[in-house]
């Protein structure tokens, strides 16, 4: 028995040590998964409103006070009738951040597409929203704009940020 002690806790461990990827908030009411390299480095899943911060790794930004990161964040509403409510409001929050300029090039009016200035470099930030039930979300995707960050990087973080969106109709 002592001989199958060892390697039992070994792959304990190692089940244990995997990245966490599936999130809830609102107590199971909001669901969403992210990709298994994103580290949580923020996470409030009590009171109102309710938020997790994910820092994405960006080999572009290491050494640098630059971080790409995507939050997704809760608020509960009296009614879903508030929701419209809760948008623009989100959406004058953001216009008065430094920098802001609307991105000309976004063609999805279900994304709020913009730049800001983070310190000294300029960020591309996504915003979307939705409702589950009497809850709005919010997927805030932004990642730093660094010369050096290959184009494949850039396609794979939007793609993963839109993977974090849908995630949230299932």
């Amino acid at each position: 028995m002592k001989a199958l002690a060892l390697p039992l806790a070994i792959v304990s461990c190692a089940l244990f040590a995997q990245a966490k990827t599936d999130y809830e908030l609102n107590a199971g009411q909001v669901h969403f998964r992210v990709p298994p390299d994103w580290t949580a480095i923020m996470e409030k899943s009590d009171g109102d409103p309710q938020a997790v911060i994910f820092q994405v790794p960006d080999a572009a930004a290491q050494g640098t006070e630059d971080t790409a990161s995507v939050t997704v964040k809760t608020r509960s509403l009296k009614a879903s009738t508030d929701f419209s409510a809760f948008v623009t409001d989100e959406f004058e929050r953001a216009k008065g951040q430094a920098g802001y300029e609307a991105d000309s090039s976004n063609k999805d009016s279900s994304v709020h597409r913009y730049y800001v200035m983070r310190n000294k470099t300029r960020y591309l930030v996504h915003d979307t929203y939705q409702l589950t039930g009497n809850v709005a979300v919010e997927v805030r995707c932004q990642r730093p704009l660094i010369d050096a960050t290959p184009k494949d990087w850039s396609d794979h973080f939007d793609s993963a940020c839109l993977g974090v969106v849908a995630s949230l109709k299932h």
